[in-house]
């Protein structure tokens, strides 16, 4: 695909309309991806982050419009522009619910050049709405506000965390803005899948600028995602600095006065503001709040978030400052190394490789490890020689695989609804010892839960992703599912 070339989704189930629609976007030189089910839908949009979507209202398994609501629901697909197809018959009755889900509808079948139109106008529109926050393509300063106000408006609990990288200037000083961007993408996918992590469906990211971020959760989770994000991001970030300056801790730069002062590496502070136990009335209230919290923060060394609470006399008070755990061990700091950085060092990849594929990583949420294969810069040897060396858990070989009657029996107890929101697949019983196949060797909350329904001890196992599907059919099939 060409560098200016856009990607559209559609999603059909008539083949006959498909196709038609086909032939015209590529005669208009846009890349397409069909899709012919519904349910089918929400994972393509996350994994091939289109342009623009065109979805038949009338899908069999999953409508048009509740996908359409489903994918405006989520910051991360909410500023993808959805058209609608739907039968002129229909058009008046669904009015209402075509109103609030999608960004534009069209006739189904569509007429060429309505349809060339509205896609235009509809990617237009997205441009603009997106040119302050292009980089990293979350919602900003008017989607913050107004998912504040809805809180606020809703008498509902709400926390606001403001996110902002300590040390960011004189990084991107040394190390070009090019490499700042890189940054700051990197710092956007690690909120946004801590959020969808550990938060709530409802929660929301938002992107500023710059630097400073803002997510909008609930009291009750405000904590851990803060803590689980400052743990993700400072095991990360240092890889964005040279060896030289990782090994001594800290770049020699200018600072405004041009003086050459020795600066830490970039840390990430987050200043929470929550109502759990005093109302916050408005955005004045609430911004004067996290300033306060803020201002405290960056007197502070690391990576802290703060959480607020008033005393009776309504004198703000700061809490004592929380970091993620093994912070304060700069053992533990540099224990973690990524995919990537081990493919890096073992030669198997250039840095511009790396670049490309982190790119596409942050920007689809594609493992690195995917992503790297499909744009053709390693095998999945060489990618499972680097996943042994970063989780310490040996790969698992799909032609080990064997006939086990033990299997069957450990399928009527691990469902494959389970199997599957968890990434693993049980592929051998040895006694009472279990051996899990794992997309993530380390997910203890999913050993822990097939070692409560299955009472073995479970030994784990990972597998690329590319292999996971082929193993879960397999054993499907060995185990008479």
């Amino acid at each position: 695909m060409s560098a200016g070339k856009k990607k559209v989704l559609l999603a059909e189930h008539e083949t006959g309309i498909a196709e038609i629609i086909q032939y015209l976007l590529k005669a208009w030189d846009y890349e397409t991806i069909i899709i012919s089910k519904g349910s089918a839908v929400l994972e393509a949009v996350r994994r091939e982050q289109p342009d623009i979507i065109i979805i038949d209202w009338g899908l069999p398994d999953m409508d048009g419009l509740k996908v359409s609501r489903v994918l405006k629901e989520d910051f991360l697909t909410a500023h993808i522009p959805v058209i609608v197809l739907i039968d002129k018959k229909q058009i008046r009755k669904k009015m209402l619910e075509i109103e609030q889900g999608v960004d534009d509808y069209i006739a189904n079948p569509p007429d060429p050049i309505d349809l060339e139109v509205r896609m235009e106008l509809a990617l237009r529109r997205t441009s603009h709405q997106l040119y302050a926050n292009a980089l990293t393509k979350l919602p900003g300063n008017k989607q913050i506000e107004k998912a504040i106000h809805a809180r606020m408006d809703a008498k509902e609990l709400f926390s606001v965390a403001y996110y902002d990288i300590d040390n960011f200037k004189s990084f991107n000083d040394k190390y070009g803005y090019m490499k700042g961007d890189s940054v700051i993408r990197h710092t956007a996918y690690i909120i946004s899948t801590t959020v969808k992590r550990y938060g709530n469906p409802g929660d929301f990211v938002g992107h500023i600028g710059g630097d400073d971020f803002v997510v909008v959760t609930t009291p009750d989770r405000d904590r851990l995602v803060a803590s689980e994000s400052i743990l993700a991001f400072t095991r990360a970030v240092h890889f964005h600095y040279s060896k030289e300056d990782r090994d001594r801790t800290y770049i020699v730069a200018k600072d405004r006065r041009g003086n050459v002062v020795n600066t830490p590496l970039m840390s990430i502070s987050i200043a929470i503001a929550n109502n759990k136990n005093f109302p916050i009335k408005n955005m004045v209230e609430l911004m004067e709040i996290i300033t306060e919290i803020k201002h405290y923060l960056k007197t502070l060394p690391g990576s802290n978030f703060l959480v607020n609470r008033r005393q009776t006399e309504k004198r703000l008070f700061i809490e004592e400052p929380c970091a993620a755990p093994g912070q304060a061990n700069k053992e533990d700091k540099f224990r973690h190394k990524p995919l990537g950085q081990i493919l890096l060092e073992s030669q198997v990849i250039t840095p511009e490789q790396l670049e490309t594929a982190l790119n596409r990583h942050w920007s689809t949420g594609q493992k690195i490890g995917q992503s790297i294969m499909n744009l053709g810069m390693a095998s999945s040897g060489d990618i499972a020689r680097a996943l042994e060396t970063q989780f310490n858990v040996p790969h698992f070989d799909i032609r080990d695989m064997s006939e086990n009657g033990e299997l069957k029996e450990i399928m009527s107890k691990v469902s494959f609804e389970i199997m599957k929101h968890y990434g693993v697949v049980p592929v051998r019983k040895d006694k009472n010892t279990l051996l899990l196949a794992m997309l993530d060797p380390k997910n203890m909350e999913a050993m822990a839960k097939i070692k409560s329904l299955t009472g073995c001890v479970i030994a784990p196992l990972f597998v690329l992703e590319s292999e996971f599907s082929e193993i879960f059919d397999r054993v499907a099939v060995k185990s008479g599912l």
